[in-house]
């Protein structure tokens, strides 16, 4: 059984960290000399504002919203991607990192310690396996998705 770590807007969660003010306000987090958006929060996402875009474009549309613009501080996200797989893996040591913000974590170590989380594995067999009743149903709508927050 695996399990997916993946953090949300991570860049911009990350100066969020530092910088608790920003929380619930729309950012943005800039490339390289600050030619594109790289990272965008929930609240910038809602006002529209789209991966990519270049930031001389985009200007009016981040007076407008008021939303908050960082450079990128690649030494920053990479000690807080270290800390959290750090953490991750004092859970499991089958931690495969995968990007700066994702990982899988291997959990065969919590059926053994936990026989009780076997009948979930077996919840999660019935659930991808189709069915007459239900095989008109997309196989993403029956599976058990488990997600760390």
């Amino acid at each position: 059984m695996f399990a997916l770590s993946n953090c949300n807007n991570f860049y911009a969660s990350c100066h969020r960290l530092f910088e608790p003010k920003y929380n619930g306000v729309p950012v943005v987090v800039l490339s390289n000399n600050d030619g594109c958006v790289i990272a965008r929060s929930n609240e910038a996402k809602a006002c529209g504002i789209a991966m990519g875009a270049p930031f001389f474009k985009i200007r009016e549309e981040i007076k407008k919203h008021n939303v908050e613009v960082f450079s990128s501080h690649y030494t920053l996200y990479g000690d807080i991607s270290a800390r959290v797989m750090t953490n991750l893996a004092r859970f499991t040591p089958d931690v495969e990192v995968y990007s700066i913000d994702e990982c899988f974590l291997g959990l065969w170590a919590f059926i053994v310690c936990f026989p009780e989380i076997g009948p979930i594995k077996n919840r999660k067999k019935t659930l991808l396996s189709p069915s007459p009743k239900t095989s008109h149903l997309k196989l993403e709508n029956r599976a058990l998705n488990l997600r760390f927050q």
